[in-house]
C-alpha cells in the first residue's frame, strides 16, 4: 500500500512540474516571494517580454552596437516572448511520517511558451545568402524544477507568516524549442541542460522594517553537448558550466503596490568550438588553393553578464498581481574565439598529397549561449493564485 502511495505522490510532483513558475532567469521577472515557503497550493503566471537585443558585450567587455560585428556593423536579434509559469507548494506522504520528506512541503515548477525573433542586418543577410533561415521562432525550451523546502514549512497549518525560508530546487531544462541548426539566431538551445538551486527569503519583522522584503538565490547549471551547433558551428559544441546569483529587495509602498530592485549575475566558464565550417571574413585563398577553417577545438574566454532590474507591481485583487519590469544590463562579455585557416591545392585529395599550410585567421563572434546582450529590455507580468480544492498528492 505504502508503495502504491509512494508512486502516486512521485506521479502526481512530476505531472505539476510537467505543468508551464519562471526560475528567476534574467529575461523574466525576478519576483519578491519567489523562495518564500507559501502554503499549498498553485500560483499560474503570464508574462511578456520585449527585448530588441541590438547591442552586445564584447569579448573584452566593451559594449558594443550589434550582437554580431565580426559581420560589420547593425545586426539585431529582436526577440518577443509569452511564457506561461506554474508554481505548486505542496506535502507529500503525511500520514506515513516518512523522514525528512513528510515533514515539509515541496516545491514544483516549469515554464513554458512562444517566443518571436527575428534576424536584422549582415548576419541575417549571410544566412539568407547562404540559403538557410536568418531565424526560428515557435515555443521554447521547457524548465523544470522540484525540491523540498529545507526551512520554513513545519508548522505551515498554524503560522501565520513565514519570515524566513529556504528552498532547494534540482532543474532540468527539455529542449523542445524551435531550433535550426542552418539559422544564426535561434529561440531553443537543442540541449538538455540540468543543476540545482539553491533560494533563500527574508521578511523584516521589526517595526520600522515592515514590509521590506529580501530574496537571495545561487544556481548552477550544466550543458549538454551539441551534435549539431548552430550557423556552421558558430555556436558552442560545448557550453560552458553556468554559476548565477540573484537577489531582489522589495518594499510595500502603499496598500497593495508594492516597489522592488533586483540584481543578477551570471559566469560562464568558457566554451568549446568544434569543427567550424565558416566565418564572416574568411582570408582569401591563393591561386589554385582551397581555403578552409582549421579543424581543430577551440575555446573562448567564457560568458558573464550583470543586470539590474527595477520593478514595480500591486494586488489588483487579493488573489490577482500585476507587475511591470525594466531590465538594464550592467556589464557582461561573449565568448570569441580567432579561427586559424588553411590552405591546400585544389583536388589534391584526389592524388592523397595534401600538405595544408597556415593562411591567416578570422574572428568569430559566438553564437547562442555565447552571446551577453547589452540592450533594455522590458516586461509585464500577470499572476494569479486559484482557489486550491485539495493540496496534497
Amino acid at each position: 500500500m505504502l508503495r502504491i502511495r509512494l508512486a502516486s505522490a512521485l506521479l502526481a510532483g512530476l505531472a505539476a512540474a510537467m505543468i508551464p513558475k519562471a526560475i528567476a532567469s534574467p529575461d523574466l521577472l525576478l519576483d519578491s516571494g519567489r523562495f518564500l515557503s507559501k502554503h499549498p497550493g498553485m500560483t499560474v503566471g503570464l508574462s511578456l517580454l520585449h527585448d530588441p537585443r541590438g547591442a552586445s558585450f564584447a569579448a573584452d567587455g566593451r559594449r558594443q552596437h550589434g550582437v554580431a560585428p565580426a559581420y560589420g556593423a547593425g545586426s539585431e536579434f529582436p526577440l518577443a516572448r509569452l511564457t506561461a509559469d506554474f508554481d505548486w507548494h505542496f506535502p507529500m506522504f503525511e500520514t506515513e511520517a516518512l523522514p525528512f520528506v513528510s515533514s515539509r512541503l515541496w516545491n514544483a515548477r516549469a515554464v513554458l511558451g512562444y517566443a518571436e525573433t527575428s534576424t536584422k542586418g549582415p548576419i541575417g543577410d549571410a544566412a539568407i545568402a547562404a540559403g538557410g533561415p536568418s531565424s526560428k521562432s515557435g515555443i521554447h525550451d521547457l524548465d523544470l524544477a522540484f525540491g523540498p523546502v529545507l526551512f520554513g514549512s513545519r508548522d505551515w497549518r498554524s503560522r501565520s507568516s513565514t519570515p524566513l525560508s529556504l528552498i532547494l530546487l534540482g532543474e532540468l531544462r527539455v529542449p523542445i524549442g524551435a531550433q535550426d541548426p542552418d539559422a544564426p539566431n535561434n529561440v531553443g538551445d537543442s540541449v538538455f541542460a540540468w543543476g540545482a538551486r539553491l533560494g533563500g527569503h527574508w521578511q523584516a519583522q521589526t517595526a520600522w522594517l515592515r514590509g521590506t522584503r529580501l530574496d537571495a538565490g545561487l544556481r548552477l547549471r550544466w550543458y549538454e553537448a551539441d551534435q549539431e551547433p548552430a550557423f556552421n558551428a558558430q555556436a558552442p559544441t560545448q557550453a560552458g558550466r553556468d554559476l548565477e546569483f540573484d537577489a531582489t529587495l522589495a518594499r510595500r509602498l502603499w496598500r497593495g503596490v508594492h516597489g522592488q530592485v533586483s540584481y543578477y549575475f551570471r559566469d560562464g566558464q568558457a566554451s568549446e568550438y568544434r569543427r567550424i565550417r565558416s566565418t564572416a571574413q574568411p582570408p582569401a585563398a591563393g591561386p589554385l588553393q582551397d581555403s578552409f577553417p582549421d579543424p581543430a577545438p577551440l575555446r573562448d574566454g567564457g560568458s558573464r553578464e550583470q543586470r539590474l532590474q527595477f520593478g514595480l507591481g500591486a494586488f489588483l485583487t487579493p488573489r490577482l498581481w500585476v507587475a511591470f519590469a525594466y531590465t538594464h544590463p550592467l556589464s557582461g562579455r561573449s565568448g570569441s574565439v580567432t579561427v586559424p585557416y588553411q590552405q591546400q591545392l585544389s583536388g589534391c585529395e584526389a592524388f592523397d598529397s595534401c600538405q595544408p599550410r597556415a593562411n591567416g585567421s578570422d574572428v568569430v563572434d559566438g553564437l547562442g549561449r555565447a552571446r551577453s546582450y547589452a540592450s533594455d529590455s522590458v516586461l509585464l507580468t500577470l499572476r494569479w493564485q486559484p482557489r486550491q480544492r485539495s493540496s496534497s498528492p
